[in-house]
């Protein structure tokens, strides 16, 4: 998170020495695979929830990021009967029933979209939305068949007053074909993706001098001018995503969720879990420093079977991470030795209760599904099961322009800033950011082979049968 500082009162009075704490807010998620990025012709009109309101940021024409409302929390029973008449109007039953083993051929998927391009025709939302899947369980390699399935709970889906696509159910958002399309095509040419929030250093050298002139006792109503003036100089922070298509929903996910976090640290939005204050809330005071916190994949041991041919995905999937940095007077950060407790605190609060987080914040839930797909892809690749089925996935690494829609690229966020005085001390947070890092997460992570028949006999529940439903691309 980014630039906080804090000002003790003597005899009623500020002192200006200030803390000023900035995170790099460099968003990457490392996967490998990517190929084209190209902007929607509108020929799939009905990727109609790229919108560039929907959730809790705004994204204008000119990519400046807002936050025009206050972040609404899922609630299971809220315009729940709404969203139950919006799903039976626009899907089938079978879609719409909740089911904990919902099974996608990626081979017959495929195959589907590429039916829907020849006949130029949009694709329908349950093709959009995987068959309502909401997370990715296991991966089952079918040689005999020449498929790839993932399989995980799904239900019903419909889109909700805030214009985000939602299960009935459990209110979590369902995984999108755009977001596996895109973690694909990063895989493809081995290229780091994510996004950076960057006050120019320029802005920081500026901050820098001005606390220096600045650092002499004031009252409260001077030191609340003062934190304004800081959020001032430091103006709007550029926005940069790499490795992705800017303007596509994965990168929407990664610069949400990051400016989720800053709002919810700096205290502008609850959290909605009672364990989970602002860092803010949480400060009491110390040195002169700068903190960095990012976001990185968190998965239990990968299982798999004797011949790796069903693996099963476990754990929160995300995990916080902290560090500390200083900036010099030149507006230059550089890695302290130490990170302060509080700090290291926060993120283990916010690692330890981050599950809880996304059943609550879509956005959050969303990152726990980019991160399946970022770890799917890279999955396929290492173990090279693509190869073992003859599955080439050409059309889904070739067709952008129709599977991935795109909406505004963001370019600047403007910083923002919360203030506190807790008896003696009066403190000031300024702007924000995360990272995700899931380069090394199948290097790190272990393989556990399973030792009794479990994962194999439940391989084998997924088979399909004979005739019409062999060439089904989801089944229950």
């Amino acid at each position: 998170m980014k630039l906080l500082s804090y000002f003790r009162n003597k005899r009623r009075h500020i002192q200006f020495g200030t803390m000023l704490c900035l995170m790099a807010c460099f968003t990457t998620v490392s996967l490998a695979q990517t190929n084209n990025g190209g902007n929607n012709n509108g020929n799939n009109t009905n990727n109609q929830n790229n919108n560039q309101n929907a959730g809790g940021i705004t994204i204008d024409a000119n990519g400046v990021i807002s936050a025009p409302f206050q972040i609404t929390l899922n609630s299971k029973q809220l315009n729940q009967k709404r969203l139950q008449a919006l799903a039976a109007q626009a899907l089938s039953a079978d879609i719409n029933q909740k089911s904990e083993f919902r099974k996608v051929s990626l081979v017959q998927l495929e195959k589907l979209c590429q039916e829907y391009k020849t006949k130029n025709e949009p694709l329908p939302p349950e093709v959009q939305y995987l068959a309502g899947l909401w997370r990715i369980d296991y991966l089952f390699v079918d040689r005999e068949n020449h498929d790839l399935v993932i399989a995980g709970p799904a239900e019903g889906f419909a889109t909700n007053a805030q214009n985000r696509v939602v299960c009935v159910n459990s209110g979590r958002p369902p995984i999108r074909l755009d977001d596996l399309v895109v973690a694909l095509q990063s895989q493809e040419q081995d290229l780091v993706t994510g996004c950076s929030f960057d006050a120019k250093q320029e802005n920081l050298a500026r901050m820098h001098e001005y606390i220096r002139r600045t650092n002499n006792a004031s009252s409260t109503a001077t030191a609340v001018t003062r934190f304004r003036t800081m959020a001032q100089i430091l103006g709007m922070q550029d926005v940069t995503v790499t490795g992705v298509p800017a303007g596509s929903h994965y990168a929407r996910v990664l610069v949400e969720a990051d400016y989720m976090l800053k709002r919810i640290s700096i205290g502008l939005e609850p959290s909605g879990i009672r364990e989970i204050k602002s860092h803010l809330a949480t400060l009491r005071g110390g040195g002169n420093s700068t903190q960095r916190w990012w976001f990185t994949p968190l998965y239990d041991a990968f299982t798999t079977t004797a011949n790796r041919d069903a693996f099963q995905f476990s754990g929160q999937r995300l995990q916080m991470m902290s560090q500390e940095e200083f900036v010099n007077q030149a507006g230059q950060r550089t890695e302290a030795s130490e990170t302060r407790n509080s700090t290291t605190r926060y993120a283990q609060q916010f690692t330890k209760y981050f599950a809880k987080l996304a059943d609550l914040h879509p956005t959050f839930a969303e990152l726990q599904s980019i991160t399946d797909l970022t770890i799917l892809a890279a999955l396929i690749r290492k173990e090279r099961l693509d190869d073992q089925v003859g599955w080439d996935y050409r059309f889904f690494l070739a067709e952008s322009d129709y599977l991935v829609p795109q909406g505004n690229i963001p370019t600047q966020v403007p910083t923002a800033m919360n203030y506190k005085k807790a008896g003696r001390l009066m403190i000031c947070l300024v702007g924000g950011g995360v990272t995700i890092n899931a380069r090394s997460v199948l290097r790190q992570t272990e393989f556990v082979t399973m030792r009794d028949d479990s994962l194999t006999e439940r391989k084998q529940s997924v088979q399909r049968g004979e005739g019409d439903l062999k060439s089904r691309w989801w089944w229950d």
